[in-house]
């Protein structure tokens, strides 16, 4: 495999800082604490699939993909824990009906 070139290489470092960019904003936004280090994991994770990917040829393609995704995994993994609160949760309750209202709710044979 050929070494890779200055611009691929400056394109895989704005796709990182973008990344994680993007994550320190929506962390900040939605509320997540540490929003610098959700965006470090990330920029980390996709830093080294990257180089993993650009300088080791020999490196499997689902390997990859697990240290590449695995960063965004645990900051959706915190954000959603985040919006979900630290409430334990109901199993009687979906997520999106906080009152519990079950009037409208059937069974398979049509009853209430």
């Amino acid at each position: 495999m050929a070494t890779p070139s200055l611009p691929a290489l400056l394109v895989a470092l704005a796709a990182v800082a973008g990344a994680a960019l993007l994550v320190h904003h929506d962390a900040r936004r939605v509320g997540v604490s540490r929003p610098r280090l959700w965006a470090a994991v990330v920029a980390l994770a996709l830093g080294a699939g990257l180089l993993l990917y650009l300088f080791v040829p020999t490196v499997p393609v689902p390997g990859l993909l697990v240290i590449v995704l695995a960063g965004a995994v645990f900051y959706l993994f915190e954000r959603d824990d985040a919006n979900r609160g630290d409430e334990p949760a109901d199993p009687r309750v979906l997520p999106e009906s906080a009152d519990g209202d079950r009037s409208e709710a059937t069974d398979e044979s049509g009853e209430s």
